[in-house]
């Protein structure tokens, strides 16, 4: 049957229907101006350059003090683990070296652990790639002509920039984590090490001991016999403690080795265990709480997070006013289709935006605790290495003492005076005096570099590394 009517060309159903989709994905949309975010130039080889901002929060990914700004003149003096211009990696691996050739050592010191950590880490590495995923994404989202609302999420500017600093969150959370994790390896490494010669010592102090005890027992001396034993008990103890120090060397120089990002071969330091001041910790203490809740691990990102998220919210102006309709139709008994879907989206932008001013607030009195935490262990702990080598010079003295003693009396005037019970219990005292400095400066170590960590101690990275 013909139809009077003229028949509607195919296209024009599609063409009706793309409009429609065209209209809704623009209620998010600022109308009638340029469309703005705090990171609004993008550079292939770098990171995205914050645009200007009313609040002024959004910074640029490093968070080292920018080149020509003013001097720092708070007295808090942190000092850098980074010493030198790190190597740019060869994409090409170092081929494995044969069976037999010799096993390559790496010599590492402090400023290398951790500068290997960071740029090495498999799990930074990582943390690092996504960060250069979303900010691939956020490249095409800003170079992109097509319309925001025909976009998938990962490439709508508001989204890929606030994926931008989620990850920059995450990769700065990556980086303190392993670079703490790699602190206190090496110094529990070094500890380890330390505690090796210390057992050396020791064992050499009751072999000493141990061949006099015998010499009496070849002389018919058979009250000897027990000395003889209790020497065996001391110097089977020290041995364990050898072994179980070089155990626990073994285990921290793998795990260093894991977290430095090196496969194969071994490391090896001139480093000893000794004290030092890596961070002036003899400054105010506000002082150094306002450092780290300005420039801490993850701060800079946050605020960046925040900053975005406001901004996005300020330029929504239409759905804005669109929810505001929406609002009122409900009162007169209509209502607006794509209302729900955009008052929707609305306050979640604004959950999100409140969520990251929580998890800011949350983070700055982590870092606040942190910092006065590890200013009072700082300041105890250089009392404990005062006393407690204090505690060694006296037991090294009394060992002194005893052994004279010894080797002036005769066997009776030695069970007479309880000579060599107290040549053991000397050596006792040295063991004991040596495992507690050890303690005591190995926690002032790691104590040090958390607190280097906490103030947001980095050196700019390597463009690579970006």
């Amino acid at each position: 049957m013909l139809r009077d009517t003229p028949r509607r060309a195919p296209g024009h159903r599609f063409i009706g229907r793309l409009a429609s989709i065209f209209a809704a994905g623009l209620f998010l949309m600022p109308t009638g101006c340029k469309f703005t975010m705090p990171m609004d130039r993008y550079l292939l080889n770098s990171p995205p350059v914050p645009g200007p901002l009313s609040s002024g929060w959004t910074p640029p990914l490093n968070v080292t003090r920018p080149p020509g700004s003013e001097a720092d003149d708070s007295g808090v003096k942190p000092v850098s683990y980074r010493t030198s211009t790190p190597e740019t990696p060869s994409p090409i691996p170092d081929p494995l070296p044969p069976l037999s050739s010799v096993e390559r050592v790496t010599p590492v010191d402090f400023d290398v652990v951790m500068r290997r950590t960071f740029e090495n880490n498999g799990d930074v590495l990582v943390a690092r790639e996504r960060v250069r995923e979303s900010e691939s994404a956020l490249a095409a989202a800003v170079r992109s002509h097509i319309p925001q609302g025909m976009r998938k999420d990962t490439f709508k500017k508001p989204v890929a920039e606030a994926t931008v600093w989620h990850r920059r969150a995450e990769l700065r959370k990556v980086e303190n984590e392993k670079l703490l994790d790699a602190a206190n390896t090496y110094f529990d490494w070094l500890a380890a090490k330390r505690g090796e010669s210390v057992a050396r010592d020791l064992i050499q102090l009751d072999e000493k001991l141990l061949g006099r005890a015998r010499k009496l027992v070849e002389l018919g001396e058979r009250p000897a016999q027990v000395m003889v034993e209790s020497a065996e008990t001391a110097l089977e103890g020290h041995r364990q403690a050898l072994t179980n120090a070089h155990r626990l060397g073994q285990s921290a120089a793998t795990k260093l080795a894991l977290l430095m990002g090196l496969h194969g071969g071994t490391i090896g330091t001139t480093d000893k265990l000794s004290p030092t001041d890596r961070v002036e910790a003899s400054g105010e203490l506000e002082e150094m709480v306002h450092r780290s809740q300005s420039t801490g691990p993850g701060v800079l990102e946050l605020q960046g997070l925040i900053a975005s998220i406001q901004q996005g919210i300020e330029h929504a102006r239409f759905a804005q006013r669109l929810c505001a309709m929406s609002e009122a139709s409900r009162v007169c008994g209509y209502s607006l289709v794509h209302a729900p879907l955009t008052c929707g989206r609305l306050q979640m932008a604004q959950s999100e935006l409140q969520q990251a001013r929580l998890a800011l607030n949350e983070l700055q009195g982590k870092l606040r605790a942190g910092v006065e935490e590890a200013h009072a262990s700082i300041l105890s702990g250089r009392e404990q290495i005062v006393h407690a080598a204090a505690t060694i010079k006296h037991a090294v003295e009394t060992y002194r003492l005893m052994d004279l003693r010894l080797s002036m009396e005769n066997p009776d005037a030695w069970a007479r005076n309880h000579t060599y019970n107290g040549v053991l219990t000397a050596i006792q005292q040295v063991s004991q005096a040596q495992v507690q400095f050890l303690k005591a400066v190995a926690e002032y170590e790691k104590t040090q570099a958390r607190l280097l960590l906490f103030l947001g101690t980095y050196s700019e990275p390597p463009i690579h590394a970006r």
